[in-house]
């Protein structure tokens, strides 16, 4: 697949990451870029060293460099006119051709997603984001609109799964921060978009790709790490100007489900009846919460 390289940041979790350059060979793509932070491993050798049917490249970082200076340099080293951004713990779907075909068709699109195929369900983080005031509400809009694009669905959205084909002048106006190491630097890519570029984004439904997540002690560990992810939130806070991000309802797969299970209706009605508070009390309880979870050693939300 040409004009197309997929681009992952790996810190360890090398079994997954030799499915994911298994799918990315089946799915006929010409380029890899693997942007390396973690400690050296045989298995991580072994992968690198291997044959495959596309051009592999492989980034050295400094230890914990971050996912933001990792997709940076990938954006840096790579030509190509579409990133195909990925976790090692993704799995390239046959027909991920179906966001070329339609980022060509909707040239004002700056990246288009697929959702994830997890534990037997379909899921996918995308929605919507607005500001209410100094606080930035992450919540799915009501009655999506969805239109067909090169024979398929199609969904704007402003937050999107990082299974995510991305145009290379979108990256080239705004690409990521490299101050985050783990946790908001999704959200802080998007928020950047929704302040300073024209770029719109949207999900393709039909194509899944699939997601088994999960790793060793020292991948849970930093992915977990409470310190760093209270570092994120207060850097995104004060660089965006915010006071507290409020969490509606932020999968769209979710949310279209609220009409099924008891638990989902009782999920939705939650979610929308904090939604409904005045600013000033839905602050101080994300405040409060985030107290609470700090004080058991968990990172804010």
């Amino acid at each position: 697949m040409t004009d197309v390289a997929l681009a992952t940041k790996v810190f360890s979790r090398a079994d997954k990451l030799g499915e994911l350059l298994n799918s990315a060979g089946a799915a006929g793509l010409d380029a890899v870029y693997v942007a390396d932070d973690g400690e050296p491993s045989d298995r991580k050798d072994e992968l690198y060293a291997a044959e495959y049917p596309f051009d592999l490249t492989v980034l050295d970082l400094p230890y914990d460099a971050g996912l933001g200076r990792g997709r940076n340099r990938i954006v840096e080293a790579s030509d190509a006119e579409y990133l195909l951004v990925v976790d090692s713990d993704h799995r390239v779907p046959g027909n991920v051709d179906t966001l070329v075909a339609q980022a060509e068709a909707r040239p004002d699109l700056g990246g288009i997603s697929g959702l994830l195929y997890e534990d037997g369900k379909i899921r996918g983080t995308c929605h919507d984001l607005h500001e209410r005031g100094d606080l930035l509400v992450r919540d799915v809009r009501e009655d999506k609109a969805v239109e067909m694009v090169a024979g398929v669905p199609l969904v704007e959205f402003d937050f999107l799964p990082n299974v995510v084909l991305l145009r290379r002048e979108c990256l080239e106006e705004q690409a990521w921060d490299d101050e985050y190491v783990i946790g908001k630097e999704h959200l802080d890519f998007y928020v950047a978009h929704a302040e300073r570029t024209d770029w719109d984004f949207a999900v393709s439904p039909t194509v899944l790709f699939d997601h088994r997540p999960g790793g060793d002690e020292g991948y849970v560990s930093n992915r977990e790490s409470a310190a760093k992810l209270e570092h994120s939130k207060e850097y995104f806070l004060e660089k965006w100007d915010y006071r507290q991000v409020l969490l509606g309802q932020t999968d769209w797969t979710d949310a279209t489900r609220r009409q099924g299970t008891t638990d989902h209706l009782v999920e939705w009605g939650i979610k929308r009846a904090f939604l409904s508070l005045p600013p000033a009390v839905q602050a101080p309880l994300m405040d409060a919460r985030d107290a609470v979870r700090r004080r058991r050693n968990r990172p804010p939300l």
